[in-house]
């Protein structure tokens, strides 16, 4: 069976026979709370065509959004193998399907497979990189590369969709304010590589785009596929 999430597509036969029986499938709905912000993690969710925002809110009421987990990887990965609440909320960014396992079932087999917890440690490590290639690109880099990497990084989680999003979610995401974010995807609409209408973006010119984009979507590309092509990566083998 393809669950079309490349942890799981991944798994080596042993790691399959024994975690597969304890797997679910379900559909998730935008803004659904999967992991609430302080709270425990009592399952984790392999993405297959769905996003998952992680979440940061503050007592002003202000929800930032950090990063986003599609089929490349699973929900609340580093405080799920330090065993600890989730610092973070996460919630369904774009509908659609999940894989759904619980934590300790994770947990034990892990501790038994190395190849398992070699995927795990790599992919931690790529979002930990990612997390630090995104807080210096806000601090260095004006809006309008900054929009197009990522709406670069959207697409490559889910290619055949199209990307959702407000502009008051991806001002919180890019640490810009709401107007500069909305002059940068009108340039972008103006320069024909995308489209944007009520919150739905589909990318016209993907060359155009990469063009447009500031280094780092490119240096964090090179550094995701250096760990998925390790062995026991993300998506190696």
């Amino acid at each position: 069976m393809a669950y079309g999430n490349h942890i799981l597509d991944n798994l080596t036969d042993a790691d399959r026979e024994a975690l597969a029986p304890h797997i679910r499938t379900v559909r998730v709905e935008a803004g659904q709370v999967l992991i609430e912000q302080d709270g425990p993690i009592p399952e984790v969710h392999f993405p297959d065509d769905a996003q998952l925002a992680n979440l940061v809110r503050f007592e002003e009421g202000w929800a930032i959004e950090t990063a986003v987990v599609g089929r490349e990887g699973v929900s609340g990965l580093a405080p799920f193998m330090a065993r600890v609440n989730c610092g973070w909320e996460v919630a369904v960014r774009t509908a659609g399907t999940v894989h759904v396992l619980p934590c300790q079932v994770l947990y034990d087999r892990y501790h038994e497979s190395g190849p398992l917890l070699g995927q795990l440690l790599r992919l931690s490590y790529v979002y930990q990189m990612q997390a630090v290639q995104h807080a210096a690109c806000n601090a260095v880099h004006k809006a309008l590369p900054r929009v197009a990497r990522w709406l670069l990084t959207a697409s490559d989680l889910s290619p055949d969709a199209p990307i959702h999003f407000t502009q008051e979610e991806l001002a919180g995401m890019l640490g810009a304010q709401r107007t500069t974010v909305n002059e940068a995807a009108n340039q972008l609409k103006d320069r024909k590589a995308i489209t944007y209408s009520r919150g739905v973006v589909r990318i016209l010119d993907r060359g155009l785009l990469e063009r447009l984009a500031c280094e780092c979507y490119g240096m964090e590309r090179a550094r995701i596929e250096e760990a998925q092509a390790m062995p026991g990566g993300p998506g190696g083998t």
